[in-house]
């Protein structure tokens, strides 16, 4: 019954946000067609009959990404920022996906105006949904209705922070119906709660109460039995939650996954949303392809500037590390003199960075046309072959070389466990700083906060850097 209410909820949430995505679609276009918008020299759009096919591919892209994006599982436990990034990001990868089957069916009536219209008033009305819905079932849920039971087996530290956090929500609609544990433990207060039986008796209490969740807060030599307990809740019919939170990883998320039936228990230190990576995978593929076609003219230019004033190949080739440690061929336009790397050791005492990396401001080895390279970051270009090819990244840490590498410190390694990238976080944020920790400390931020809208600021923040000439 529970399964079928909530599948119900879900298909009436689907059905009111194509209802809204269909309302943003029509107001985006009267609002573009409004007679008092003409001052900005705007042509007049195709009739709407032209539009409106457009709904039938525009509605299931919404709601697919929507769904793609978690937004329709239960509003219980998160907050309202959660909420609005989620429609947000959704809203932004529907858009591109939108844009990009509009350009392949060659749907060049399309007006730049009304899709900006459109994606911000989808926004809006989306939120503004959530919205409402988040206030009236936190209104319901605190005046006592449409809340769950949950039992929690386990008395100790643990279980009774849990229970604390989920008293200080009503608005997530649990209530704490006591604890489970050892006899000796059986009368204890744990917080505002009481030990009100057994763990053995488990298979009775339900019988004889209402529960709809049973949490299990137990210790790791618990595992044993609380195998038993499962298998009680799920022949009774009882969801059962078990807290995996046994060993103190600061870092690693623990993931729980299925091969072939066999259910692993994965800690894992670096972004695995199989979605979202394909998505910036995505990015990757299309980035790369059309700067590669539009900077094709300015390529050839370089390496002709390159060829006719210096002796040397136009690209500059080294080993690098890649993804855990791979090593790949980097490419990059040769700034420097042909003997560069023969000349480094008498320059390594001039080095103005901390760490086992190398850096001077007014490096001798550097060409005329290689400072104004290295200036612009027009250098880096060629690494759109190797975001093409798969070793790296738009946007990701710097890719190492391997003797750096071997002179890291163990905490400094987890910067491998992501592709490296042409531009990162510390290109844009702190790239004058000479402070190499500092440097793999913003790289593991970067690592630990991953998200495809992260991706778009620091590319953002990049081209500007590179338009204004901050660079090395």
């Amino acid at each position: 019954m529970l399964r079928e209410k909530k599948e119900l909820i879900h298909r009436i949430a689907i059905c009111i946000d194509a209802a809204v995505v269909g309302g943003a679609f029509l107001f985006a276009f009267i609002l573009r067609e409004y007679p008092d918008i003409e001052y900005l020299y705007l042509h007049s759009l195709p009739p709407l009959a032209d539009y409106l096919p457009i709904l039938l591919l525009v509605i299931p892209i919404w709601l697919f990404t929507l769904k793609a994006f978690g937004t329709y599982d239960s509003m219980r436990e998160k907050r309202f920022g959660q909420i609005f990034w989620a429609i947000f990001e959704a809203s932004i990868t529907a858009t591109l996906v939108f844009v990009t089957a509009g350009f392949m069916l060659k749907l060049d009536f399309l007006s730049r105006t009304f899709l900006i219209i459109f994606f911000a008033t989808t926004i809006a009305s989306l939120t503004l949904e959530r919205w409402i819905t988040l206030f009236l079932l936190q209104r319901v849920r605190r005046k006592g209705y449409n809340f769950r039971v949950v039992l929690i087996v386990g008395s100790g530290p643990r279980a009774e922070r849990f229970a604390q956090v989920i008293d200080t929500h009503p608005e997530w609609g649990n209530r704490i119906l006591g604890f489970l544990d050892d006899p000796e433990a059986l009368g204890k207060t744990v917080g505002k709660w009481k030990v009100i039986d057994i763990c053995d008796n488990l298979a009775h209490f339900l019988d004889e109460n209402v529960v709809d969740e049973v949490v299990f807060i137990t210790p790791r030599q618990w595992l044993d039995r609380v195998e038993r307990y499962i298998k009680v809740c799920e022949k009774i019919g009882v969801k059962a939650t078990l807290a995996i939170d046994f060993f103190d990883a600061s870092i690693a998320k623990p993931v729980v996954k299925d091969v072939e039936g066999w259910p692993l228990l994965t800690f894992d230190s670096t972004p695995q949303d199989f979605f979202f990576l394909s998505l910036k995978r995505l990015l990757d593929l299309l980035g790369s392809t059309l700067g590669l076609l539009l900077l094709f003219p300015l390529l050839i230019i370089i390496a002709f500037a390159i060829k006719t004033t210096s002796s040397g190949p136009v690209f500059f080739r080294q080993t690098r590390c890649s993804l855990n440690g791979r090593t790949f061929e980097i490419l990059k336009f040769r700034t420097m003199v042909i003997d560069a790397e023969k000349r480094l050791k008498e320059l390594k005492k001039l080095n103005e960075l901390e760490g086992p990396v190398f850096k001077i401001h007014n490096d001798p080895r550097i060409t005329a046309v290689g400072s104004f390279l290295r200036k612009t970051s027009m250098d880096e270009l060629p690494q759109l072959f190797n975001v093409l090819k798969g070793d790296m990244s738009l946007v990701g840490p710097r890719p190492p070389i391997p003797t750096e590498v071997e002179k890291y410190e163990r905490w400094q390694r987890r910067r491998l466990s992501m592709r490296p990238g042409i531009t990162c976080i510390h290109e844009v944020v702190a790239r004058n700083n000479k402070d190499f920790n500092h440097w793999m400390k913003l790289d593991l931020e970067y690592i630990d906060n991953w998200s495809f809208t992260l991706d778009f600021k620091i590319l953002a923040r990049t081209v500007i850097a590179v338009l204004r000439g901050t660079g090395c």
